[in-house]
């Protein structure tokens, strides 16, 4: 019994083997496989392996049912901001990866709705929680999962259309002198860094962000930032740019120094409309206590 798939991207500059072991829960060597296998498409044309994605490319496939045996629920603790019979929103952890992939095959997001939701047969693939946007493993904070394929497809629709309003907090190093400000430029892949994004004079993808100024620090500021486009890494991206990287960031921070175990990035609120009800929801998560922390030992 075959499952079929349609999927927007919602990345750009990713390798499209390793895209889709995120997205499906596969090896990439499982997606390679079906790849070789003329099981994926784009525009009714099978891609290479090491095609790179970009936002709103359509990919469509298939999958065998023996190949969707990969997740498995695990009991971990999920901290629920709001529950009902379509969505339920979490509070994700630091140190928690979001979808299954090559070397993360445990312990994810993914495993955790799985036990916690015990209703697999409401989606469309076998044990494929609905799992609708992304953080980085060291992000915290709001997430959305719907609990079928239906209200999946709904919220990843207004994700697209760009109708859900997303609110960051982050700590950056050194003193914003700005209250408030955008960021905009075209992101893509860095030149020279490949691990890294980076804003690019030519090639790459719009992005925007709006901040705003909270709290200054001693030699550090707290900032709530508002991303208009949803590019890879783009708050980190964008705020490195302006000099202010995020603490603790080990990829587009100054080398040799972090001030704390991870980025100090959180997810604090998401609104959105019910895809169901059409009622606006507006989601926030607390600010965890790292870096309530962080603030508190470096007040002024």
């Amino acid at each position: 019994m075959e499952h079929r798939f349609r999927i927007i991207c919602d990345r750009d500059d990713v390798r499209i083997d390793t895209y889709l072991s995120e997205k499906l829960s596969l090896t990439r060597t499982k997606v390679q496989s079906l790849i070789e296998g003329g099981h994926i498409r784009i525009r009714s044309k099978v891609p290479k392996p090491a095609l790179k994605v970009h936002k709103d490319m359509e990919i469509e496939g298939e999958l065998a049912e023996e190949e969707e045996t990969d997740l498995l629920p695990e009991q971990i603790p999920l901290s629920i901001l709001y529950e009902d019979e379509f969505l339920l929103v979490v509070d994700k952890a630091k140190d928690m990866v979001v979808h299954p992939s090559f070397g993360h095959t445990k312990g994810t997001l993914v495993n955790a709705i799985l036990s916690y939701l015990r209703e697999p047969e409401r989606f469309e693939g076998k044990d494929r929680p609905g799992i609708v946007h992304r953080l980085d493993k060291d992000t915290t904070g709001v997430i959305i999962v719907a609990r079928d394929s239906a209200t999946q497809e709904k919220l990843s629709r207004q994700f697209h259309d760009r109708r859900v309003e997303k609110v960051y907090r982050a700590l950056v190093e050194g003193t914003v002198r700005q209250e408030e400000g955008t960021v905009e430029g075209m992101i893509g892949r860095h030149p020279v860094e490949r691990k890294k994004m980076a804003l690019l004079k030519k090639g790459g993808r719009h992005s925007l962000s709006r901040y705003k100024v909270l709290g200054r620090l001693k030699g550090f500021t707290y900032v709530e930032v508002y991303p208009h486009t949803g590019r890879t890494h783009q708050i980190r991206v964008h705020l490195s740019h302006l000099g202010h990287p995020v603490v603790g960031d080990p990829l587009y921070g100054k080398k040799g120094k972090r001030f704390a175990e991870r980025p100090l990035l959180h997810a604090h609120r998401l609104a959105f409309d019910h895809p169901v009800t059409g009622r606006r929801l507006v989601l926030e998560a607390p600010v965890p206590q790292d870096m309530e922390g962080f603030i508190k030992d470096h007040e002024v």
